[in-house]
């Protein structure tokens, strides 16, 4: 299961170990790591640290959260990250003389959805060119909006569509 933290850490060398080791130790795996340098944290000697990290099951966690606070780490938001899947898609026409960013923006404007990866294959400039899209979508996202949006931005630009199966 995958899992928020943010952690209060003393401001000092040495503090982000004194948080790594009892994930690793419970079987955690960190998935990211962000340093929020809050000016009013780090005068009072603190600095927030938000981990994203995998857990086998909540027992571990609870493991985690326990020996974390048992080493004087303040653990000050902990909750289940929001569970993501990823949609693949197949663009094949003139992507790029149709403007991607445009495309990638609009995309992105529906909420709980963000093109994660691109990979564009452009054998030359005067022909068609195909782009593999990955596209993050949050839980609860209606999949047959989001579809519905993908094929309207296509139909537009006369690109043509091949979706991943799992829609």
């Amino acid at each position: 299961m995958r899992v928020s933290l943010d952690l209060e850490l003393k401001d000092e060398p040495g503090q982000l170990l004194l948080a790594l080791e009892p994930i690793a130790r419970h079987s955690g795996n960190v998935i990211s790591i962000i340093h929020l340098r809050e000016e009013e944290k780090l005068r009072a000697g603190y600095a927030t640290v938000h981990f994203t990290i995998d857990v086998p099951d909540k027992g571990c966690l609870e493991r985690i959260v326990e020996e974390l606070e048992e080493r004087g780490v303040r653990v000050t938001k902990l909750g289940e990250v929001t569970k993501k899947s990823k949609l693949t898609l197949l663009m094949i026409g003139h992507v790029v003389d149709t403007d991607l960013r445009d495309t990638i923006d609009r995309i992105n404007e529906l909420e709980g959805v963000m093109v994660s990866d691109l990979s564009l294959a452009m054998p030359h400039p005067e022909k068609e060119s195909s782009a593999i899209v990955d596209i993050e979508v949050s839980a609860g996202v209606d999949r047959h909006r989001l579809m519905e949006r993908v094929y309207a931005i296509a139909k537009e630009k006369d690109l043509e569509i091949v979706r991943s199966l799992e829609v």
